[in-house]
């Protein structure tokens, strides 16, 4: 793990940062990265046809990463089952499916982020009451008085703390697959994190971050927001809530 600060600002030494080549697809702005042998191929994403950049970045190097469980073979048992229970299916994937073309793993990055949070706020407790009002309806015709029961909020000022330690919020890092394709993939199984080894790779393709590290943070702080909400809400408890300020470190 790295620090946040150290890392926006350069400041992380060249363990934590390695050399690659990848190539940034024209057509859907996948960032491919290469191995040195490989200097031409396609797009994973859209097939476009792909030729790796001259030159080497610097980048923020992984940390960990989810080893494939399914080989190719599997892979494709696994996709025609799928299709053979579409009713409807793009031709270009059906005619992708017999001619029999290759599969290719390609592992996708995140960004992930801890934070101890602590929280001070201030908001309204709604606890709820009822009250018996004598109201008129009309029955059959005629006016007639009925009992009804009526909810009302009596309100109470409340402020207080809270604090939650968030450990791995998951941040999809590139914008070349829809987000809620990768959400319907959640939750991944952290616990199989392996160090990351570029051996891993060998027989896959691997995608450079295209959302930069402050850029995922932003979203991490917006998921760890309506959380600490959410704690905000249960301390102050009742049967409503009004929430007036938050301010976290």
């Amino acid at each position: 793990e790295n620090d946040y600060q150290a890392a926006i600002s350069g400041g992380l030494s060249e363990l934590a940062t390695e050399e690659t080549r990848f190539s940034k697809c024209d057509n859907c702005g996948a960032e491919i990265e290469f191995s040195e042998e490989v200097h031409a191929t396609e797009c994973a994403f859209c097939a476009a046809p792909l030729v790796t950049d001259t030159g080497t970045h610097r980048r923020l190097k992984p940390a960990a990463l989810l080893p494939f469980k399914l080989d190719e073979k599997a892979a494709r048992t696994a996709m025609t089952n799928w299709l053979g229970k579409l009713w409807f299916a793009p031709n270009g994937l059906q005619e992708y499916a017999r001619k029999g073309r290759a599969l290719n793993g390609i592992y996708s990055p995140f960004w992930t982020y801890d934070a101890d949070t602590k929280s001070r706020y201030s908001g309204q407790r709604g606890d709820a009451y009822y009250v018996t009002r004598t109201v008129t309806v009309q029955e059959n015709g005629k006016s007639v008085q009925r009992q009804q029961q009526e909810r009302r909020i009596r309100w109470s000022a409340k402020s207080g703390r809270v604090a939650r330690f968030f450990d791995d919020i998951l941040v999809l890092a590139t914008t070349s697959l829809p987000k809620s394709y990768t959400d319907a993939l959640e939750p991944w199984d952290l616990s199989a994190l392996v160090p990351y080894q570029p051996d891993y790779l060998a027989g896959f393709r691997a995608e450079g971050y295209t959302i930069t590290l402050a850029q995922g943070y932003d979203e991490a702080r917006n998921i760890m927001d309506h959380q600490i909400d959410r704690d905000v809400r249960s301390d102050i408890g009742g049967d409503e809530q009004q929430v007036d300020r938050i301010d976290t470190t």
